[in-house]
């Protein structure tokens, strides 16, 4: 063997040399040549700004049971960490956390009463 691994070098000095000629012989592939200036990238058009439109204005739900739920997830965290802080007692905390967990429940298993018809969003995002 007359080749010693622990001896080897990378055959160019630097990774800047390696690439600049990696590209030079892309370029000659293509037909291009090298030493040709590069031309400057087309400027962009900015005429074409993507403006949303307007969101509608958040109303408050319109059965009292939805808006009890709404208040349950918003109060349950509340009253936990209210709980924890000041050490009223575990019960307000366990009280906190029932109240959240039930009020989500709630929102989720009537979710599909609050959809209007032909609005079926299930297949995500619409681009």
């Amino acid at each position: 063997m007359t080749d010693n691994p622990r001896n080897w070098q990378p055959p160019y000095e630097d990774d800047d040399e390696f690439w600049r000629r990696f590209e030079d012989s892309l370029n000659r592939a293509q037909g291009k040549d090298p030493n040709a200036p590069q031309s400057p990238p087309p400027p962009q058009d900015l005429d074409d700004v993507f403006i949303p439109p307007e969101p509608p204005p958040l109303t408050a739900p319109p059965d009292a049971i939805a808006r009890a739920a709404w208040l349950a997830v918003i109060v349950g965290p509340l009253m936990a960490v209210i709980g924890y802080i000041f050490g009223f007692s575990t019960f307000i905390g366990g009280i906190g956390i029932t109240l959240t967990i039930v009020g989500f429940v709630v929102l989720v298993a009537r979710r599909e009463r609050h959809i209007p018809p032909g609005e079926d969003h299930g297949d995500g995002a619409v681009v």
